[in-house]
C-alpha cells in the first residue's frame, strides 16, 4: 500500500538449511522405484505373456510405472513441505512484510525462480503499487528489484498488471512473447526467460500480486502453479488479516483522539453501571484522573461527593437510568472529588447487541455558563418587564378614558386609530404580566399550593370561560364525564387548561369540534386537547414549548398571543411533578396531552431544586401506594 517501506532481499551463498530435507526425501524415493523395478524382474518369468516380450521390457515398463509414481510423490512432498514451510513463516514472523519476504525467498528456492517481487492493490488510487522483493545470489535479480521499487502500475500494464486485472495466473515459457514496454524490455535485457505472476486473494477480491522470474527457459508445471496458488491462499489470508488490524487501529485512533478532544464528558458503563472508559474532558470535569474513575459506579461518581444537605435518593432520574435499555437525557447537578456542584446537560444512550441490553454511554456538559446567560437575559427581561409595567398602565388608563369621552366626537379614522392603540396596549400588557408570571413561576417566588380537587370540575370551568370565544369562532367542546381527584393548585391548573383550549379555538376552522377527554391510571390522570386545526409540524413538536415560538409566526398578530402560554403550561406542569407534551393528529390536528400524578411530589434540597429548562421531560413522580390513591370514579359518556 501507499506509504509501506520496500523490503530487498538478496539470498547469500548457501541455500537454507532446510532444503537439504526435499534431496533426503528425494534419494529415498528414487532406490524405492528401483527396488519397485526389480520386484517387476523377480515377476516376470511367472507372468503369461506372448514371448515376444522379454524381461527387459518387462523391467522397462515397471521403472516406468515407477517413475510415474516417484514423480506424483515428489510433487506432492514439495508441496507438502513448502506449505510446512510457509506455516511456520506465518507463525514465527512478527510483521507481514518480513513473512512476505521470507515466503518470496521459500518460493524461488523450492521452484527455481531467481527473482520474485510482490505489489500490493492500493484501493483508493486503483493501481499496484511494489511492496518487497527477493532475489537469488546474482547481479540480475538484484538489479531488476531495484529498478521496481517506487514503480506503480496501473491497468493491464506489464505481468502484474494483466493478473490484476484478470485475477488469474499467467505463465510465460517466453518473455519475448509479453507485449513492449520499458519494464518489460528490462527485464529481457537482464537476462530474464520466463515469468510468471499469480494473484494473492481472498474470495474474489485481489489484493496482491507475485511476480517471478528465471533466467533460463521454465516451462508451465500445473504441479508448480498448484503450490504457489496455495501458498498465495496463505499469503492472502495473512494479507487480509493484516489490513484489518490497520483499520482496526487507524480507526480507534481516529475515535481516541475525537474523544481525547471533545469538550463533552464521555463515559462508557457497562450492564451494571460501572464505568470502562472515561475520556479526558470527563475526567477533567470530575476533578480525577482517567484511570482512576474505571471500574466505579458512575452514580457514586456523579452524586456521591454530594453535601448531606444535598444527597439524592431513590428518586434520583440519573440512577432510574442506569442500566435500562432505554435512552434518557435531562439536566441534574454533578459533584465532583472536592465536593463542588455544577449543573449539566446529560444523555445515556444504551447500546444493544443483537436486540440485547450489553453496555450503555453516558455523555454530560457544563452548563454553567449558559445557566449564567440566561439568568442575566431573565433579569434583562424582568428589569424591563417592571419598569414598563408602570408606565404602560397609566397609557392604557389614558387610552381607555379617550376611547370613552371622545369616540363620538371625533371621525371614524381617528377612532379607529385609538381602538388600534389601546388593542396594542392591551396586547403589551398581556406580554409583561406573562413574562412577570413565568419569570415568578421558575424562581419559585410564589410556590404553589396543592389541595384536593376534582379535575373535572376544573375542565367545565375552563371550558366555561372559553364558551364565548369558541362561539364566536364557530367551535365545539365536547368532554367527558370523569371525575377524578388529584392533589394540584386549581387557579394554575385552569390557567393551563384556559391556555390550551384558547389555542385550539384560535387554530381551528370554523364548524369543528374541539374534545377534552380525562384518562386516569395507577400513577395519575392524562388530559387531552385534540383539535382539527392545521397542525403542528414534527419538528416544533418540542420547540413551541419554549418561549416565543410559535408555529407560524406570520399570523401571530392576527390570531394573537404572546409566544409564552405553552412555555408558562410546561413550567406550571413540572411544577405539579407531571409533564406535557404535543402529538400529531393521524389525518388533521394536533393533540397535547398533560400528564398529572395524584399526589405531586415537592423537591426542596438544593440537588434537586436545578430548575429543569423548558423542553425536558425529566419529571419525578411519586410513586404512592395503591391504598394512598384517590380512585376514579365511574366514566360516563362524552357531553357538549
Amino acid at each position: 500500500m501507499a506509504g509501506q517501506s520496500k523490503r530487498i532481499g538478496i539470498a547469500g551463498g548457501d541455500q537454507p538449511a532446510r532444503a537439504s530435507r526435499p534431496i533426503l526425501n528425494l534419494v529415498l524415493l528414487v532406490l524405492a522405484g528401483l527396488a519397485l523395478g526389480v520386484v517387476f524382474l523377480v515377476l516376470a518369468p511367472r507372468l503369461t505373456l506372448d514371448p515376444r516380450f522379454d524381461q527387459l521390457l518387462i523391467f522397462a515398463a515397471g521403472a516406468a510405472a515407477a517413475a510415474l509414481v516417484l514423480r506424483l510423490i515428489v510433487h506432492r512432498e514439495r508441496r507438502v513441505a513448502l506449505q510446512l514451510v510457509v506455516s511456520e513463516i506465518v507463525g514465527e514472523s512478527s510483521s507481514p512484510e518480513i513473512a512476505a519476504m521470507r515466503i518470496l525467498e521459500a518460493l524461488c528456492v523450492s521452484q527455481g525462480w531467481d527473482a520474485a517481487l510482490k505489489w500490493e492493490v492500493n484501493e483508493e488510487e486503483n493501481r499496484l503499487e511494489f511492496c518487497s522483493g527477493w532475489g537469488a545470489p546474482g547481479r540480475r535479480a538484484e538489479i531488476i528489484i531495484q529498478e521496481s521499487m517506487g514503480l506503480t502500475l496501473t491497468g493491464a500494464i506489464d505481468l502484474p498488471g494483466m493478473v490484476w486485472q484478470d485475477g488469474r495466473a499467467i505463465w510465460i515459457t517466453d518473455l519475448t512473447c509479453l507485449p513492449l514496454s520499458p519494464r518489460a524490455q528490462a527485464v529481457r535485457r537482464h537476462g530474464m526467460v520466463s515469468g510468471c505472476a499469480i494473484p494473492v486473494r481472498v474470495g474474489n477480491k485481489v489484493l496482491a500480486v507475485l511476480e517471478f522470474y528465471c533466467h533460463f527457459c521454465l516451462r508451465e508445471n500445473r504441479e508448480a502453479m498448484a503450490a504457489v496458488e496455495t501458498v498465495a491462499s496463505s499469503l492472502g489470508q495473512m494479507l487480509a488479516r493484516s489490513h484489518e488490524r490497520g483499520r482496526s487501529e487507524k480507526l480507534y485512533r481516529q475515535q481516541e483522539i475525537l474523544l481525547d478532544t471533545i469538550a463533552d464528558g464521555i463515559c462508557g458503563l457497562d450492564s451494571h453501571g460501572l464505568i470502562s472508559f472515561a475520556n479526558p474532558a470527563a475526567a477533567r470535569l470530575l476533578g480525577a484522573s482517567a484511570s482512576s474513575l474505571i471500574g466505579k459506579p458512575v452514580h457514586e461518581l456523579l452524586h456521591g461527593s454530594a453535601p448531606a444537605s444535598a444527597q439524592c435518593g431513590e428518586d434520583c432520574a440519573l440512577l432510574h437510568a442506569i442500566g435500562r435499555p432505554t435512552a434518557t437525557s435531562g439536566e441534574d447537578a454533578i459533584f465532583s472529588s472536592d465536593g463542588s456542584s455544577f449543573p449539566v446537560e446529560y444523555a445515556l444512550t444504551p447500546i444493544l447487541d443483537q436486540e440485547r441490553f450489553s453496555a450503555s454511554v453516558l455523555s454530560f456538559r457544563d452548563i454553567s455558563h449558559r445557566n449564567a446567560l440566561d439568568r442575566l437575559k431573565n433579569e434583562f427581561i424582568s428589569t424591563v418587564s417592571h419598569e414598563l409595567r408602570t408606565p404602560l398602565t397609566s397609557i392604557r388608563g389614558a387610552l381607555g378614558l379617550l376611547s370613552l369621552e371622545i369616540q363620538s366626537r371625533v371621525n371614524e379614522k381617528t377612532a379607529n386609530l385609538l381602538r388600534i392603540a389601546l388593542t396594542n396596549s392591551d396586547r403589551l400588557m398581556s406580554l409583561i404580566n406573562d413574562i412577570l408570571d413565568l419569570e415568578r413561576l421558575q424562581k419559585g417566588v410564589e410556590p404553589l399550593a396543592f389541595q384536593p380537587v376534582q379535575l373535572g370540575q376544573i375542565v367545565r370551568q375552563a371550558i366555561d370561560g372559553m364558551q364565548l370565544m369558541a362561539d364566536a369562532a364557530g367551535v365545539q367542546f365536547i368532554h367527558d364525564t370523569t371525575e377524578v381527584e388529584i392533589s394540584a393548585n386549581p387557579e394554575r391548573l385552569l390557567q393551563v387548561l384556559t391556555n390550551l383550549l384558547s389555542n385550539a379555538v384560535k387554530f381551528s376552522p370554523p364548524n369543528s369540534t374541539v374534545f377534552i377527554m380525562l384518562c386516569p391510571d395507577s400513577n395519575g390522570v392524562t388530559l387531552s386537547v385534540t383539535d382539527h386545526g392545521r397542525g403542528i409540524p414534527p419538528d416544533k413538536l418540542e420547540s413551541i414549548f419554549d418561549r416565543f415560538q410559535q408555529v407560524d409566526a406570520s399570523d401571530s398578530r392576527q390570531k394573537g398571543g404572546t409566544g409564552l402560554g405553552l412555555a408558562i403550561c410546561r413550567t406550571i406542569v413540572q411544577e405539579h411533578g407531571g409533564r406535557i407534551w404535543a402529538e400529531c393528529n393521524p389525518l388533521r390536528g394536533s393533540t397535547f396531552r398533560v400528564f398529572l400524578p395524584y399526589n405531586p411530589v415537592r423537591l426542596e434540597t438544593p440537588h434537586h431544586a436545578l430548575k429543569k429548562e423548558a423542553g425536558r421531560e425529566a419529571i419525578l413522580v411519586a410513586d404512592a401506594g395503591p391504598e394512598s390513591r384517590p380512585r376514579p370514579k365511574q366514566k360516563s359518556n362524552l357531553v357538549n
